[in-house]
Order: C-alpha cells, then structure tokens, then sequence
C-alpha cells in the first residue's frame, strides 16, 4: 500500500470513528427536522437498561380483601416468590427482585415487586400476577391430576397460507399419559357413555373442553387453541402454566418509582468506570509498544463502538451490570489477542525479517491461536445462554457477542489500520512501533 492511498484510507476511517463517536455518545437538536425540535439520544441512550442501572419500577401484590388468613395456611411464600421470579425472567425482566412480606404472623403474605420501568410494564404485571392452578377433570367434573403430570408448556405457531394459528403445547409425562389413557378405557367401557371428555381449567378460566381419544395424545402432547387465539395470549398461556400456578389471586398496587439495584447514579458510575478502565488500558499499551499500542488503542475503541451498536441492533437485550462484566471481558479478550500480536512482530523482526514482512508473518501465526481461544470462548458463551437464566443471561449475550467482534477486528481491522501506518513512517516505522534488533556477538561486548 502506497503513501497516497494509506493518507486517504486514514482519513476516510477517521471520519466514521468520529462519526461513531458522535452517533454512540453526544446528545443534539436535530437540526431541520420539526423546526429543530427532536433530540437525539444517542446510542448509548438507545440501550435499555435494567433495574440495576436505572431507576424502575415498584409494584405491590396484596391478597384480594376477601380472602382471609387462615384460609390460605397452605401457601408458601418461597414457591410464589419462585413463579414469580420465573414469569418476570421469561418476559425480560432478569434483574427483577421479589420480597415476601407481611405485618404479623396473623396477617396473609404480600409481595413487592421491583422491575426495570417500560412502556409494557402494566400489562406485564398483570401477566405476573395472573392466578390460577392448572387442573385436567372428566366430564363429569372428576379430578384426574393437575400441574405436577405436565413437563412442558411451550407456545408454537402454525402457518397455513396466508393464516397462522397459535397453540400452546401440553406435553405430559409418562404417568399423565398413562392416567388419561385409563380414563379413556373406562370411558369406553361404560355403555351409557359415549365417550371420554377431557376438561382443562386454570383458575376460573376453561381452557379446553372436548372430547378425547387415545390417538389424540400418541405423541404424548395434547395442543390448545386455535383460530381465535392470537400470539400474546398463546404465549402467556405458556408462560401461566409453564411456571406453575398462583392458588389466589391478587390486588396490584399503582407502579411506584424505584431507585436502581446498585445505587443511585449507577449507569454514570459503571460507564465512567468502564470508560477509564478502557483508556488505562489503552494508554498502557501505548507506553509498551508505540505505535503499535496505539494502533491497537484505535481497534479496542473501534471495538467498543461496534459492541454498542450490537446491543442495539440485536432484538430483545437488556443489559444489566453482568451485562457490562461481559463487554469488559471481551475488551480484555481483545487486548490480550493483540498483545499476542504485538510480541509475535517484535519477535519476527528480532529474527532478521524487515518490518512488512515481521507484520504479515506475526498475524498469520497469530491465526490459529486466536480462533481455537476464540472458538473455545464462543462456544462456552453459547452453552451459558442455553444453560442460565436470568441475571448470568445477559453476560452469555455481549460476552458472545463481544467474541465474535474480537476476533473479527483482531484479526482484521487491527492488520488494517497496521498496513496503512506503515507507509507514512517508511523508515521510521521501526521506531514508530518500537521494534529492536536483537543484539548478538561483537556488537553485544561492546
């Protein structure tokens, strides 16, 4: 690459990081549009945070008046706490907390629920808070088993033409299949019955009632609903049964406003925290290798725009402070590929090799190491997002995310912005990126 085409490559990649830089923190009027009356919120404000960073939202879940004390003496407060808990996970609230209260030992349990404020709140509160127990009858009302027979509860979609219907799929365990195949069988067997009807009702809704045969649940599944069921109730269906019942319903409070998890202040404190965090970083690699460290300075922070975009471009993430641990593992993900790299040039070109070919030979040696602990790491975050709920959730997401980005702009846009440094220093460039000889023979007595 010549000196020309090196000046105006910089040029042009230095006007996107500004641009970047511009678009991921400065808040401004935008000009000519509705006579400058729209401000922009930057990247940084575009990312929804949960309760641990930002202030949010308080609800109180108080026993309808009408139901008395000593009639609820079978209720645990843990196992509504864990519904609860398991509900608001589902729905994207994983830094949510769930506290069981009460006055006194005479008094029912209440439960506060402190969330992450949205525009969906009050409906998803409601979802929460939906009571009802899971129960599979005959048609003559007889109870044949409840929650405890069911293993999963799942929503799915199916699309024929231009239609989509909504179900929700019971699949039952072994035992339920083999107590609804006993009821069948004495169904069948009664002559004045002309076959088995399945009842299923959660709470005070019906949720099913037709008749069944033993080739309906051959596949161990038993599918509710149909044209009329639209994607939001199918999905909280699912959600209601997959997380068990709440036996008694209850009162919602009006949302109170909360402080975040962490403290006041708490999104400033962690970004200006992880900001001179980064700038450390960078200044120390700049002190080790020159030229080199801040070439790597510019990739880390062309690094750190990318992951931000990320975290707005892919759907449905709510970062939370384990969030921002994974940002800053990949960062140090980051350095240490480029450390690697770094050594592997000084290496080479102590080894004889001019300064081009110490570059080129340092990053194709340096290839297959950072894919096999790239890879390793990629595929670990894959396994913590399928196996953790939750709070860890959101590491496994800009964790794997930030991966993926370090390899790419290690490999890649680091060897970029390398190759076109290079030129403009020509036979400075050894000093640039502090590279030295090393000293053998005569010349090492002297």
């Amino acid at each position: 690459m010549n000196k020309k085409k090196s000046i105006a490559l910089l040029v042009v990649i230095s006007v996107v990081l500004v641009v970047l830089a511009v678009l991921t923190f400065a808040q401004f009027r935008i000009p000519f549009y509705k006579n400058g009356t729209r401000i922009y919120q930057s990247f940084l404000g575009a990312i929804q945070l949960d309760g641990d960073l930002e202030e949010g939202v308080a609800y109180e879940l108080t026993l309808k008046e009408d139901i008395a004390a000593e009639d609820t003496g079978d209720l645990d407060p843990e196992d509504v706490v864990k519904t609860l808990e398991y509900r608001l996970n589902a729905l994207g609230y994983t830094a949510a907390a769930v506290t069981a209260y009460r006055e006194s030992e005479t008094d029912n349990y209440s439960f506060r629920v402190e969330m992450r404020a949205s525009d969906t709140a009050a409906a998803d509160i409601e979802v929460v808070a939906r009571y009802g127990e899971l129960e599979f009858k005959d048609g003559s009302g007889t109870y044949l088993f409840g929650r405890d027979l069911v293993q999963s509860a799942k929503y799915i979609s199916q699309k024929v033409a231009a239609n989509t219907t909504h179900y929700v799929e019971l699949r039952f365990t072994d035992e339920g299949v083999d107590k609804l195949n006993a009821a069948i069988d004495a169904a069948a067997s009664n002559e004045e019955s002309s076959g088995f009807t399945l009842s299923i009702t959660l709470g005070d809704t019906q949720l099913f009632s037709s008749s069944l045969t033993k080739d309906t649940i051959a596949q161990n599944s038993l599918y509710i609903g149909g044209e009329s069921t639209t994607e939001t109730a199918a999905r909280q269906l699912a959600l209601q049964i997959a997380s068990g019942g709440l036996a008694y319903e209850y009162e919602i409070s009006d949302p109170m406003e909360t402080t975040p998890a962490l403290g006041e202040n708490a999104k400033e404190l962690v970004f200006w925290a992880s900001l001179a965090a980064i700038l450390v970083i960078i200044v120390a690699l700049v002190f080790v290798y020159g030229g080199f460290g801040l070439i790597s300075g510019v990739s880390i922070f062309f690094f750190a725009m990318m992951e931000i975009l990320m975290l707005i471009l892919v759907p449905n993430i709510v970062l939370n402070f384990a969030g921002v641990i994974g940002i800053l593992a990949a960062t140090l993900l980051t350095v240490d590929s480029l450390a690697i790299i770094m050594n592997r040039v000084r290496e080479e070109f102590r080894n004889g090799k001019t300064v081009k070919a110490a570059v080129k030979t340092a990053y194709r040696r340096s290839w297959l190491t950072i894919v096999e602990s790239h890879s390793v790491l990629a595929v670990f975050a894959l396994a913590m997002f399928f196996l953790c709920k939750g709070y860890a959730n959101c590491f496994a997401v800009t964790f794997g995310i930030g991966v993926v980005l370090s390899a790419l702009i290690t490999m890649f846009v680091s060897y970029l912005f390398t190759s076109m440094a290079l030129p403009l220093f020509k036979d400075k460039s050894e000093k640039f990126l502090k590279l030295k000889r090393e000293v053998k023979g005569e010349d090492a007595e002297v």
